[in-house]
């Protein structure tokens, strides 16, 4: 089932945008980590990653799998840190903090708000 997910990148910040809403089925996750997937391809190694999972609703085992070789991905190619924000109700975004600390060794911390995970990544630029 397709969702309101999307993936953008900011080419100036060397960021990702990684925004996550509703339940996602394998087809929905195979399709955002493929599209994340093309995102970290078009970013140079030390690049950030702001994802916001405040509308995301937890998946799956298969699903959580195919989220996990996402974090590899990004992991593989550089990322220098992950800011999540988390929201007020975090139970999805649980779930991916979760599955990035078992599958990531890169910095990452969990913020309420937008702002917050923005500044955080925007203090680590040199």
């Amino acid at each position: 089932m397709k969702t309101n997910s999307t993936v953008r990148v900011d080419e100036e910040k060397n960021r990702i945008y990684l925004f996550l809403e509703g339940f996602h089925d394998l087809d929905e996750a195979v399709r955002m980590r493929e599209a994340y997937g093309e995102a970290i391809a078009s970013c140079r190694p030390g690049f950030t990653v702001l994802a916001d999972v405040r509308r995301y609703k937890p998946g799956a085992a298969e699903v959580q799998e195919v989220h996990a070789e996402a974090v590899k991905l990004a992991e593989d190619a550089g990322v220098r840190a992950v800011a999540r924000v988390l929201g007020e109700t975090p139970l999805g975004g649980m779930q991916i903090d979760r599955i990035a600390r078992t599958e990531g060794a890169y910095e990452a911390r969990n913020f309420a708000t937008y702002d917050e995970a923005e500044a955080f990544l925007d203090s680590l630029v040199e």
